[in-house]
């Protein structure tokens, strides 16, 4: 989805008076070149509508938030700025989310995402993939990121990072290929998650 973010301040407050700016934190990063041409100090809060909840009902007058032109609307506050992040288009994917799996039924265009890790060795993520490869499942995203929980291990004197991997493929879990693609990677994955299995025009 296209995301616009917006300077918001109390009416009559100019970016002038700004001193400091209250948003996300993933928020404040897309906009931290403007920010900086701004020279004031940045406050995290949960999502842009609290920050602009805190400078309405404590009438603040020095500050402002990076919202929405909706929270702008909700709590009394003027638009300074629109398209405030420092790149456009700002585009930013969500996914929707249950307490519990909705296994598709088999034979419908469904998509598939998991994540993954693997030991170090040669050739462990060209056999990981070669399991989707065998059933002839198309790999849509792979992506890798280090790992938080141990993002180094130690190989002699050396220090590497540790890698997860998320990747999205095109089949539903629902599908024998996709189980027996699973059931392979599952045997050289340090651990295996599938986060999710939706329609494939969903995301």
């Amino acid at each position: 989805m296209d995301v616009e973010l917006c300077l918001l301040a109390l009416p009559g407050v100019q970016k002038d008076d700004l001193q400091t700016i209250f948003s996300h934190p993933q928020d404040l990063a897309q906009c931290e070149h403007s920010l900086s041409n701004l020279g004031v100090s940045k406050k995290n809060v949960d999502h842009g509508a609290a920050g602009a909840e805190i400078i309405s009902q404590q009438n603040l007058k020095d500050a402002g938030v990076i919202g929405s032109a909706r929270s702008a609307e909700l709590y009394g506050l003027n638009i300074l700025e629109c398209n405030f992040q420092d790149a456009s288009p700002n585009v930013t994917r969500y996914l929707v989310l249950a307490r519990t799996a909705n296994i598709p039924k088999e034979y419908e265009q469904y998509k598939t995402s998991i994540v993954f890790g693997l030991e170090e060795g040669p050739g462990t993520l060209h056999k990981a993939l070669v399991a989707f490869w065998k059933r002839d499942l198309n790999l849509t995203k792979i992506e890798s990121r280090p790992n938080r929980g141990k993002p180094m291990r130690t190989l002699g004197t050396e220090k590497q990072f540790n890698y997860i991997f998320y990747v999205d493929f095109e089949a539903s879990v629902a599908e024998i290929p996709a189980q027996n693609a699973l059931k392979e990677l599952e045997e050289i994955a340090s651990f295996l998650r599938v986060l999710g299995c939706y329609p494939s025009t969903s995301i």
